[in-house]
Protein backbone atom coordinates (compact mmCIF):
# COMPACT_ATOMS: atom_id res chain seq x y z
CA UNK A 1 0.00 0.00 0.00
CA UNK A 2 2.76 2.71 0.56
CA UNK A 3 4.54 1.88 -2.34
CA UNK A 4 1.11 2.45 -4.45
CA UNK A 5 0.62 5.72 -2.38
CA UNK A 6 4.35 6.59 -3.08
CA UNK A 7 3.36 6.23 -7.18
CA UNK A 8 0.21 8.45 -6.97
CA UNK A 9 2.04 11.18 -5.46
CA UNK A 10 5.15 11.16 -7.60
CA UNK A 11 2.50 11.40 -10.69
CA UNK A 12 0.45 14.08 -8.98
CA UNK A 13 3.99 16.06 -8.26
CA UNK A 14 5.18 15.74 -11.62
CA UNK A 15 1.92 16.93 -12.92
CA UNK A 16 2.17 19.99 -10.92
CA UNK A 17 5.96 20.90 -11.80
CA UNK A 18 4.97 20.45 -15.54
CA UNK A 19 1.73 22.67 -14.96
CA UNK A 20 3.82 25.56 -13.35
CA UNK A 21 6.76 25.49 -15.46
CA UNK A 22 4.23 25.98 -18.24
CA UNK A 23 2.83 28.56 -16.47
CA UNK A 24 5.66 30.97 -15.18
CA UNK A 25 6.54 31.26 -18.73
CA UNK A 26 3.31 32.95 -19.84
CA UNK A 27 1.70 34.63 -16.93
CA UNK A 28 0.60 37.90 -17.20
CA UNK A 29 -0.76 39.47 -13.92
CA UNK A 30 -1.39 42.94 -15.44
CA UNK A 31 -3.77 41.01 -17.82
CA UNK A 32 -5.30 38.71 -15.25
CA UNK A 33 -6.70 41.90 -13.31
CA UNK A 34 -7.00 41.76 -9.55
CA UNK A 35 -8.23 38.50 -9.52
CA UNK A 36 -4.93 37.08 -10.46
CA UNK A 37 -4.49 34.90 -7.21
CA UNK A 38 -6.25 31.89 -9.48
CA UNK A 39 -4.66 28.84 -9.56
CA UNK A 40 -1.04 29.10 -10.97
CA UNK A 41 -2.08 26.18 -13.42
CA UNK A 42 -4.92 28.39 -15.28
CA UNK A 43 -1.90 30.17 -16.95
CA UNK A 44 -0.55 27.95 -20.06
CA UNK A 45 0.45 30.28 -23.26
CA UNK A 46 2.93 32.37 -23.71
CA UNK A 47 4.19 35.51 -25.36
CA UNK A 48 2.80 35.36 -28.72
CA UNK A 49 -0.46 34.54 -27.48
CA UNK A 50 -2.14 33.87 -23.71
CA UNK A 51 -4.03 31.54 -21.62
CA UNK A 52 -6.54 33.33 -19.54
CA UNK A 53 -8.60 32.28 -16.99
CA UNK A 54 -12.34 31.87 -18.41
CA UNK A 55 -14.94 34.51 -17.17
CA UNK A 56 -18.14 34.21 -18.94
CA UNK A 57 -18.20 37.71 -20.27
CA UNK A 58 -15.17 38.17 -21.84
CA UNK A 59 -15.93 34.65 -23.49
CA UNK A 60 -19.13 35.62 -24.61
CA UNK A 61 -18.36 38.88 -26.07
CA UNK A 62 -15.25 37.08 -27.91
CA UNK A 63 -17.36 34.33 -29.44
CA UNK A 64 -19.44 37.17 -30.33
CA UNK A 65 -16.59 39.20 -32.05
CA UNK A 66 -16.47 36.09 -34.41
CA UNK A 67 -13.13 35.45 -33.42
CA UNK A 68 -10.94 32.06 -33.21
CA UNK A 69 -11.59 31.04 -29.34
CA UNK A 70 -9.40 28.40 -27.81
CA UNK A 71 -10.43 26.22 -24.49
CA UNK A 72 -8.52 23.55 -22.70
CA UNK A 73 -10.78 22.36 -19.91
CA UNK A 74 -8.17 21.80 -16.83
CA UNK A 75 -7.39 20.13 -13.82
CA UNK A 76 -4.74 20.24 -11.67
CA UNK A 77 -5.25 16.68 -10.71
CA UNK A 78 -5.01 15.47 -14.34
CA UNK A 79 -1.96 14.20 -16.28
CA UNK A 80 -3.02 14.29 -19.68
CA UNK A 81 -3.47 17.93 -19.09
CA UNK A 82 -0.19 18.37 -17.97
CA UNK A 83 1.05 17.03 -20.58
CA UNK A 84 -0.71 19.41 -22.97
CA UNK A 85 0.04 22.34 -21.12
CA UNK A 86 3.83 22.74 -22.60
CA UNK A 87 2.00 22.17 -26.27
CA UNK A 88 -0.37 24.56 -25.69
CA UNK A 89 2.07 27.17 -24.49
CA UNK A 90 4.59 26.28 -27.45
CA UNK A 91 1.56 26.61 -30.09
CA UNK A 92 0.18 29.71 -28.97
CA UNK A 93 3.64 31.42 -29.14
CA UNK A 94 3.60 30.74 -32.86
CA UNK A 95 2.04 34.34 -34.99
CA UNK A 96 -0.51 32.39 -36.59
CA UNK A 97 -2.18 32.46 -33.15
CA UNK A 98 -1.79 35.69 -32.27
CA UNK A 99 -5.27 37.02 -32.95
CA UNK A 100 -7.01 34.00 -31.32
CA UNK A 101 -8.41 34.15 -27.55
CA UNK A 102 -7.64 31.16 -25.28
CA UNK A 103 -9.29 30.29 -22.11
CA UNK A 104 -8.77 27.73 -19.49
CA UNK A 105 -12.01 26.52 -18.29
CA UNK A 106 -11.31 24.68 -14.68
CA UNK A 107 -13.22 21.36 -14.84
CA UNK A 108 -13.45 21.07 -10.78
CA UNK A 109 -15.43 24.78 -10.43
CA UNK A 110 -16.82 25.92 -14.26
CA UNK A 111 -20.24 23.44 -14.24
CA UNK A 112 -22.17 25.95 -15.67
CA UNK A 113 -19.63 25.88 -18.31
CA UNK A 114 -19.46 22.26 -18.92
CA UNK A 115 -23.11 21.83 -19.08
CA UNK A 116 -23.76 24.33 -21.56
CA UNK A 117 -20.92 22.82 -23.86
CA UNK A 118 -21.70 19.15 -22.85
CA UNK A 119 -17.93 18.91 -21.58
CA UNK A 120 -17.92 15.68 -19.81
CA UNK A 121 -14.12 15.23 -19.08
CA UNK A 122 -11.21 17.35 -17.86
CA UNK A 123 -8.07 17.58 -20.96
CA UNK A 124 -10.88 18.70 -23.37
CA UNK A 125 -9.75 21.30 -25.92
CA UNK A 126 -12.36 23.17 -28.16
CA UNK A 127 -12.19 25.34 -30.74
CA UNK A 128 -14.53 28.13 -31.80
CA UNK A 129 -14.86 29.75 -35.27
CA UNK A 130 -17.50 32.42 -35.85
CA UNK A 131 -19.10 31.56 -32.87
CA UNK A 132 -19.97 28.31 -32.61
CA UNK A 133 -17.52 24.89 -31.84
CA UNK A 134 -16.11 23.72 -35.32
CA UNK A 135 -13.67 21.17 -33.32
CA UNK A 136 -13.19 19.07 -30.13
CA UNK A 137 -10.92 16.94 -28.82
CA UNK A 138 -10.31 15.26 -25.11
CA UNK A 139 -7.09 13.75 -23.95
CA UNK A 140 -4.98 14.56 -26.94
CA UNK A 141 -1.17 14.62 -26.00
CA UNK A 142 0.08 14.44 -29.26
CA UNK A 143 1.55 18.02 -30.35
CA UNK A 144 0.68 17.53 -34.09
CA UNK A 145 -2.87 16.72 -33.97
CA UNK A 146 -3.45 19.65 -31.40
CA UNK A 147 -1.71 21.74 -33.52
CA UNK A 148 -4.23 20.45 -36.02
CA UNK A 149 -7.37 20.90 -33.69
CA UNK A 150 -6.24 24.34 -33.43
CA UNK A 151 -5.79 25.34 -36.98
CA UNK A 152 -9.39 24.03 -37.90
CA UNK A 153 -10.24 27.64 -36.20
CA UNK A 154 -8.00 29.76 -38.09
Amino acid sequence: MQVRTGIVVSVAAAALVVALVAASEGFDAHRAGPTAAAPVTAQVGGAGGEWHDYLAPAFTQDLASHKTVLVAVHASWCTDCAAQAPIMARLLQEPKFDEVAAYVVNFDRERKFLSAHKVRQQSTLLVFKDGVEVARSVADTSEARIRALFEQGL
